[in-house]
């Protein structure tokens, strides 16, 4: 009983400071020189004048003909509904890629999945679009 009653306690007192600690943070200021100002200024215009960003993706497919790579893009869309999907063509092959992936390691799981029916599936390190990552 008195073990319980201990515990209960110490429950009570750590959510109550807890909560008081949470409150108490809202009005943080942190001082920083002016040229950590001028930093993150530049930092920031720069994130902005960049249109794209690189990010991992898995070329399933690389071809020469149009028609092989329409049905490896069909293919995919009917197995993964929903999960992006682009082509581009690199004269003379045109090339299929799929998903966004933040690193190597997140991709490797649904890669191993995608080579069961795309067996030259590979990872590639692409310029994508943020346009395209905002709207998926």
């Amino acid at each position: 009983m008195l073990i319980v009653l201990s515990r209960f306690l110490f429950t009570f007192t750590f959510f109550i400071f807890a909560l008081t600690g949470a409150f108490c943070q809202k009005n943080i200021h942190v001082e920083t020189s002016a040229s950590v100002d001028r930093f993150m200024e530049k930092f920031v215009a720069n994130g902005k004048a960049n249109e794209t960003i690189k990010a991992w993706r898995i070329q399933i497919i690389t071809t020469d003909d149009r028609r092989e790579m329409e049905n490896a893009k069909s293919t995919f869309s009917a197995m993964y509904p929903g999960l992006n999907i682009d082509w581009k063509h690199v004269a003379p092959y045109y090339q299929v890629r799929v998903g966004y992936f933040e690193n190597k390691n997140k991709l490797m799981p649904f890669l191993l999945e995608v080579k069961r029916t795309f067996p030259s599936a590979t990872p590639v390190y692409d310029n994508v679009s943020k346009k395209a990552l905002v709207s998926n």
